[in-house]
């Protein structure tokens, strides 16, 4: 299927399609935009109880594991994959590529994983360092590790943020991206994120003329898809083409989110709001029919913290 498959159909009922999960809080990385900065709290769920959770939910589609960082957990992620593998679910894993190998993304391969989808914000080895206060061999690993995924059977998607340090470089980040083998390239537009402190956004303006830039950039061979830009696109003069997506949102319409102390949330970054926790009686099964008071008040009101940080009066 393609990549994004459930956020490019528009949503005319609420199901359970999708379903992140946190197989672990805990990272090797610190970045200061991710909501798992702040948690890192060592929860984690192993895979039987997660395929225990996917045989009772018939209606998932796809699953999406992520974390902290996702290969800190390596062999419960493959045994995730394998189980939807045989039972076709589709399968995503998150994460910052540093802890793979040629043997992993072999195992991957062969487990069939459908996509990998990997962090990818800077392209040299010294803005890497001084972002990330990590080694520059770090980002050379990364590199490495992004070019053996390119060459395999699966999927590979690299995400960059957009944010300060990305907003005027795109184009540049776009032919990194291509060069590593890559064809699948996704902007993030960065949001506000309260519950972490992070508010290092990129101004309206300067949103419009990145995406612009990238648009006018890509090669025919190549997709780009923006995520969180889809409820103002068009009043930025944005328009899908052949190869350019801006993907609906499915946050809390089809995808929730599972932590692994059992919380079940609307979404990862754009409403982490705690709807239920299935060590204390929730049932995903079930949880749009006997649906708790808080997943109700958000698929009325649809909040939007891309749209209120484009448009602040926006209702």
């Amino acid at each position: 299927m393609k990549y994004k498959f459930l956020e490019l159909e528009n949503p005319n009922h609420y199901d359970l399609e999708a379903l992140e999960v946190g197989v672990t809080s805990n990272c090797n990385f610190k970045c200061s935009y991710c909501c798992a900065y702040s948690r890192d709290d060592n929860q984690s769920i192993g895979a039987k109880e997660v395929i225990s959770i996917l045989q009772d939910v018939p209606t998932i589609r796809r699953v999406r594991l992520s974390g902290g960082e996702v290969t800190l957990k390596y062999q419960d992620c493959l045994d995730i994959v394998r189980y939807c593998s045989a039972h076709g679910i589709e399968t995503q894993l998150n994460t910052n590529a540093s802890l793979l190998n040629a043997t992993r993304v072999q195992q991957l391969e062969e487990a069939g994983v459908t996509t990998i989808h990997i962090s990818f914000n800077f392209t040299t080895a010294e803005e890497f360092s001084r972002y990330y206060k990590l080694h520059p061999r770090v980002y050379t690993k990364i590199r490495e590790n992004i070019a053996l995924c390119a060459q395999a059977s699966f999927d590979t998607v690299l995400e960059t943020l957009l944010f300060e340090e990305t907003t005027h470089h795109l184009p540049e980040i776009a032919d990194h991206v291509y060069a590593l083998g890559v064809r699948t390239h996704e902007i993030q537009n960065s949001i506000t994120m309260n519950h972490s402190g992070w508010s290092a956004i990129a101004a309206r303006e300067d949103l419009k003329k990145a995406v612009q830039e990238l648009i006018a950039h890509r090669r025919e061979d190549s997709t780009i898809y923006f995520t969180c830009m889809d409820r103002f696109a068009q009043e930025l003069g944005f328009e899908e083409q052949s190869g350019v997506y801006f993907s609906n949102c499915i946050e809390g319409k089809k995808q929730l989110h599972l932590h692994g102390n059992g919380d079940v949330l609307i979404s990862e970054l754009c409403y982490p709001v705690i709807i239920g926790n299935i060590y204390q009686g929730t049932v995903l099964r079930d949880i749009y029919k006997n649906m708790p008071d808080k997943l109700a008040d958000f698929l009325e009101r649809q909040p939007c913290p891309a749209l209120e940080a484009i448009y602040p009066t926006h209702s």
